[in-house]
């Protein structure tokens, strides 16, 4: 039983990781306006909310007692993979695929610090070749807490059957 909670929640994290993926390369390939990448975020972020109380709601559905603490738990494995594997795609687009896009904005945030405080710019020359790295941790981190946050309010909303009813007393 242990082994379907894992499997199902790795399966549930991909489909919610590929929300970010998907986000991530509209907004670097399109590059769009202000008002477009607002509608994404907000697309983004109430899919993903959304998403992760179906896969909780689906996976309460083939039980008869689902308590508070079933749904929190289960909410926060499919939050945690989901975040090492969006994290993990974070990596790859900055450290590989898109690399070229972190030269550009490192560029343009070292042209407005070198007037205002050129000793930062050596620190910013410094932590570019690890920004990757950074990326992937901070990531890992953020979306790790949002997804335990996000199911401690969505495991209320999953929850159902008495846990202080005995169905075995009530069938003799």
């Amino acid at each position: 039983m242990n082994e379907n909670r894992w499997k199902s929640a790795a399966t549930y994290g991909l489909f919610l990781a590929l929300i970010t993926i998907l986000y991530t390369l509209i907004q670097t390939i399109l590059e769009p306006k202000t008002a477009l990448a607002l509608v994404l975020w907000v697309a983004k972020f109430a899919g993903s909310i959304w998403l992760l109380l179906y896969f909780i709601k689906d996976f309460a559905s083939h039980k008869e007692v689902f308590s508070y603490k079933d749904g929190f738990r289960f909410g926060v494995m499919i939050s945690f993979l989901s975040s090492i594997i969006a994290a993990s795609y974070m990596f790859l687009h900055y450290g590989f695929i898109f690399s070229d896009s972190i030269a550009e904005q490192m560029d343009s945030v070292m042209n407005i610090l070198e007037s205002n405080n050129p000793g930062a710019v050596d620190t910013f020359a410094k932590i570019e070749g690890k920004l990757p790295q950074i990326i992937f941790i901070f990531s890992l981190i953020y979306w790790t807490l949002f997804g335990v946050i996000a199911s401690s309010i969505i495991a209320n909303y999953t929850k159902k059957g008495d846990l202080f009813s005995n169905t075995e007393s009530k069938s003799i």
